[in-house]
C-alpha cells in the first residue's frame, strides 16, 4: 500500500484570473485527504540531488522521447526512487517543473506557486505542473502528468513563440526538469535535461521541439582544493560535468605565483617561498563544446589555503 498525497497543481501567474480557483481545489483537496491516510513502509526522505537526470517519455511506454510537434503530449521520468530531501507532510517540501533559457542556474530560480523566472511543464490545458506534494515520509516525486504538451505554452498562456524560438526566431535552447523546493521556494533538489525548439511552418502552433534524453547542465563537480605548500610542487585537477564534453577551464583574475591552470582544468606548479602563506581565493570558468547559443559555461570559486 503507497502512502501518498497529490497536490492539484497550479496555472502560471500569467493565467492569474484562474489561479484563485485551482489555489482552493488544491486546499481542498489535502484537507479531504487528511481522513483518509494511513501508515506505510517508508524509508528517510533522501539525501539532496543537485542536477539529476529528468528525461522526456512517451506516456504510453515510458521510453526516451527524442523529438515531437508542438502537440505531441509527453511525460518526464526520473532515476528510481528519485526523492526530495524531505517530504510535504513533514517538511514542507513541493515539487515543481521549470524551463529557463540554457545558461540559467537553476539553484537561482526561487518557487513559489510559479517558478520566478521562466516557465514550466503544462498540460493540454495550459495547467502548470507545481506546486505537488510528496509520498509521505520518503519524500518521493509521484504521479508526475502524462498528458503534457508544448503547444499550450503559446496557446493558452500567452507565451509569445518568439520567446521560446530566441535564437532570431528559428530556434531555442532551454533546461527544463523537475524540482524540489523547501518553504522558501528554495531550490533543494533537480533533475534536468535539455529541450531545443525549432521553427516549423508545417506545425500549426509555428515550432517542433527536441529533447536531449537525461542531459544535464553544465556545472562544476570540484568542491575543494587540497591544501598547498610553498615551495613544494602542487597539482590537482577540476573536474565537471554535465553539458557537451570536453572542457575547457580558465582562471579569472590572478593565482598566486608559481600556479597555472590548463585548459583542461590542471592546477599546478610550484607557489613561491616569498608568497605569504594564508587562505587565497581562485577563481574559475569552464565552458563546455557546444555551439553558438548552445555553450554553456560555469563558474566557480575556491580556496586555496598555503603553509
Amino acid at each position: 500500500m503507497n502512502n501518498e498525497i497529490q497536490a492539484e497543481p497550479l496555472r502560471p501567474a500569467i493565467r492569474s484570473s484562474r489561479v484563485t480557483r485551482w489555489a482552493a481545489v488544491a486546499a481542498a483537496g489535502a484537507l479531504a485527504l487528511t481522513t483518509t491516510l494511513v501508515a506505510v513502509d517508508s524509508t528517510a526522505a533522501s539525501a539532496s540531488t543537485l542536477n539529476g537526470v529528468a528525461t522526456v517519455a512517451n506516456p504510453s511506454t515510458q521510453a526516451p522521447l527524442a523529438s515531437g510537434a508542438s502537440t505531441t503530449p509527453f511525460t518526464v521520468t526520473l532515476p528510481a526512487n528519485a526523492a526530495c530531501s524531505g517530504d510535504t507532510a513533514s517538511g514542507g517540501y513541493h515539487v515543481y517543473s521549470y524551463l529557463v533559457k540554457k545558461g540559467t542556474k537553476v539553484s537561482s530560480v526561487t518557487f513559489v506557486d510559479f517558478p520566478s523566472t521562466g516557465y514550466g511543464f503544462v498540460d493540454n490545458t495550459g495547467l502548470y505542473y507545481g506546486p505537488a506534494n510528496t509520498a509521505i515520509g520518503t519524500g518521493q516525486i509521484i504521479s508526475i502528468p502524462n498528458d503534457l504538451q508544448w503547444a499550450p505554452l503559446v496557446t493558452a498562456d500567452s507565451v509569445p513563440l518568439g520567446t521560446l524560438l530566441y535564437t532570431s526566431g528559428t530556434s531555442g535552447v532551454w533546461e527544463a526538469g523537475l524540482v524540489c523546493a523547501n518553504t522558501s521556494g528554495a531550490v533543494t533538489d533537480n533533475w534536468n535535461t535539455e529541450i531545443t525548439f525549432h521553427s516549423s511552418t508545417g506545425d500549426p502552433h509555428g515550432f517542433t521541439w527536441a529533447a536531449v534524453p537525461g542531459v544535464p547542465a553544465l556545472h562544476v563537480t570540484t568542491t575543494s582544493l587540497p591544501a598547498g605548500v610553498r615551495g613544494t610542487p602542487y597539482s590537482t585537477t577540476l573536474t565537471a560535468s554535465g553539458g557537451t564534453p570536453p572542457y575547457k577551464w580558465k582562471k579569472v583574475g590572478t593565482l598566486p605565483k608559481g600556479l597555472k591552470l590548463s585548459s583542461t582544468g590542471v592546477l599546478s606548479g610550484t607557489v613561491s617561498t616569498k608568497v605569504a602563506a594564508g587562505h587565497y581565493t581562485i577563481n574559475v570558468t569552464v565552458s563546455d563544446a557546444g555551439k553558438k547559443t548552445a555553450k554553456e559555461t560555469a563558474t566557480a570559486s575556491f580556496t586555496l589555503t598555503l603553509s
